[in-house]
């Protein structure tokens, strides 16, 4: 491997050795005050970062802490010996394990309780992994709304408002099950878009939209005229009229955020002599046009005669219109091989997803150079037709150009790094 894809690997992973959980966690409960001796604590940890961040709840808080609920992806459960608490749940999309995990979350909050405050502690993928839909929505129903969320491309907020507007305990709805006297959420971000109100589909802030506003969002996933569209007209509406002030007073707070992991990797980046162009950790748009934004910017930086890392975090959008396989990152980084084969300099891309799945179990991510669609096309492997079947996963495990995946602990978006 080249200096510059050793260096693109490298960049891209220092983030996980600079992050503590627990130092970040001891900040947020000191600013909240729930490490005051006289509270004691019930913890519900939801996502796929969600048994990392319980057991730093749980180091933090010692023997104050009274009861504690953990809904965690496949991935999770694995990674380590299962404890009592832990409960399973499906992503990305949500099962009758789902189903059960949200039955399990809404008897233990009704259950009760000698805690003085609940905590929640939330990460991506909360919204698919634990569910109670609002009637008349079934678990099917739910799938076809992420369907139709995929094939029509929009962005992540879009399909969580959509999840809030027809769920019993996303949008707030779970705060009305919250028996303790005050509840406190910590929330890792993985929504460049809208951030920490829309992790988990807002399950902990309050979301009442009109009836014009759910069927704008109808519209955009091509619903509107549907029957599965009336279906969530019904529950939106159904929501709003059982919809009662929670019980407890509750605050959120952001425990980590993607701009922490940009930091670490501009850190590291200048420290190997590269001149850093950041563009931020909001990267967001279709794959197609983020590709070409990136393109454009490193045309422009590389009539230098200087190493220039490209740095962004953020997720783009994959509109899926063929039937084959890849993930975010790996269709950004097959967009990128055209890119950088045309630039007429050695150049890297690099984009990893940092909670360790890019959509396929094992795949962390991809990188591609200067000669990856020359080797391509010599494989007898067509950039374009990869590109029309979203078939990046496929092309790019022919050309050994896969990272490996593997459970991080973290949810915080996906890692981009250009070199030249």
């Amino acid at each position: 491997m080249s200096r510059l894809t050793n260096d693109a690997h490298a960049i891209s992973a220092q983030w996980l050795h600079e992050l503590d959980l627990v130092t970040l966690t001891t900040k947020q409960l000191e600013a909240s005050g729930l490490l005051d001796p006289s509270i004691s604590v019930d913890v519900v940890a939801i996502g796929k970062a969600s048994r990392e961040m319980a057991d730093a709840a749980s180091s933090v808080l010692g023997e104050r802490l009274r009861r504690r609920l953990t809904i965690c992806d496949e991935a999770s459960a694995r990674a380590r010996p299962r404890t009592p608490d832990v409960v399973v749940g499906e992503h990305p999309i949500p099962g009758e394990r789902s189903l059960n995990a949200g039955a399990t979350l809404v008897a233990f909050l009704d259950g009760p309780t000698l805690a003085g405050a609940t905590l929640f502690l939330l990460s991506g993928g909360a919204s698919s992994l634990c569910v109670v839909p609002e009637r008349p929505m079934t678990l099917g129903d739910l799938r076809g709304v992420w369907d139709a969320a995929i094939t029509s491309g929009v962005d992540i907020t879009t399909l969580n408002k959509l999840r809030a507007s027809t769920s019993a305990i996303a949008g707030g709805g779970v705060l009305r099950h919250v028996r303790t006297a005050r509840s406190q959420s910590l929330i890792m971000v993985d929504n460049v878009i809208s951030g920490p109100a829309w992790v988990a589909s807002g399950m902990t802030y309050d979301y009442q939209p009109t009836r014009d506003e759910v069927m704008a969002l109808l519209k955009r996933v091509g619903l509107d005229a549907t029957p599965l569209g009336q279906l969530v007209l019904e529950a939106s509406l159904n929501r709003a009229s059982a919809k009662t002030a929670p019980t407890a007073h509750h605050e959120n707070a952001v425990v980590a955020q993607p701009s922490m992991m940009l930091e670490a990797a501009v850190a590291e980046t200048r420290l190997r002599g590269y001149r850093v162009v950041d563009m931020g950790s909001q990267v967001h748009g279709e794959v197609s046009d983020v590709s070409a934004r990136w393109a454009e910017v490193l045309r422009a930086e590389a009539s230098s005669n200087d190493a220039v890392a490209i740095l962004g975090v953020g997720e783009v959008t994959v509109r899926v219109r063929g039937a084959g396989s890849g993930g975010r990152c790996q269709e950004f980084a097959w967009f990128m091989a055209k890119e950088v084969s045309e630039l007429g300099r050695d150049a890297v891309f690099l984009a990893r997803a940092s909670d360790g799945r890019d959509f396929v179990e094992g795949v962390g991510g991809a990188w591609v150079d200067r000669s990856t669609k020359e080797r391509a096309s010599g494989r007898g492997i067509d950039w374009s037709a990869v590109a029309q079947a979203n078939d990046s996963h496929s092309a790019l495990g022919a050309l050994g150009q896969l990272l490996d995946g593997g459970h991080t602990g973290w949810n915080l978006c996906d890692l981009y790094v250009a070199l030249t």
